[in-house]
């Protein structure tokens, strides 16, 4: 039996790739829930759900519109990220760019980027506790774990992201990949404050 956090945050996730649908754009889930989905199973609780959105910035007022009419609240973050919330669920859209054959993820807003490849995002959605979601591959979710203090130098490694960055190093040894080469298939630029 799922917990009521868990129904909500999935329902949350229909929700999304719904709303996104309407507006012609995709959502791809990274964070804590990939490797649930992954795994095709809930592997802990979380608290809340990070996304990846192509061309965010292009339909933000939109999506900020659709989930106001439904009674959540919304919040542009200094970064460019739309922060969406309920009582119970808290979710944060990042802005990724397709450029050329990498796409662009624009962490930091005008101050920062992480361009990683195409590829590395999941075409099709992944069915989930009866949900269709989109995902990003285990292999940029493993390089966000690599990159975790580049992206955010305050981001403390909880005992959860070492657990689930060991399985996903397994899991990419198991296809044949080697998860060392991964970090040189990206590139990460920041403003450094003068």
């Amino acid at each position: 039996m799922l917990s009521r956090s868990a129904r909500m945050h999935l329902a949350a996730m229909r929700l999304i790739e719904m709303q996104c649908a309407a507006l012609h754009t995709v959502s791809y889930i990274w964070g804590g829930y990939t490797l649930d989905i992954y795994q095709g199973r809930l592997l802990r609780e979380h608290h809340d759900l990070d996304y990846l959105t192509m061309n965010l910035d292009g339909v933000k007022p939109h999506l900020a519109r659709l989930f106001g009419q439904r009674g959540w609240l919304t919040k542009e973050l200094s970064n460019g990220d739309l922060a969406i919330r309920s009582h119970e669920v808290k979710i944060q859209l990042g802005n990724i760019v397709e450029v050329g054959h990498h796409i662009r993820w624009t962490h930091a807003g005008p101050r920062g980027y992480f361009a990683f490849p195409r590829h590395w995002l999941q075409p099709e959605p992944v069915r989930f506790y009866g949900a269709d979601v989109h995902v990003v591959e285990p292999e940029l979710e493993y390089v966000i774990k690599e990159f975790r203090k580049l992206l955010n130098p305050d981001w403390e490694a909880r005992e959860p992201d070492i657990i689930e960055q060991e399985q996903l190093r397994a899991m990419l040894q198991a296809r044949g990949i080697d998860p060392e080469s991964l970090c040189a298939q990206v590139v990460a630029w920041t403003l450094t404050p003068a």
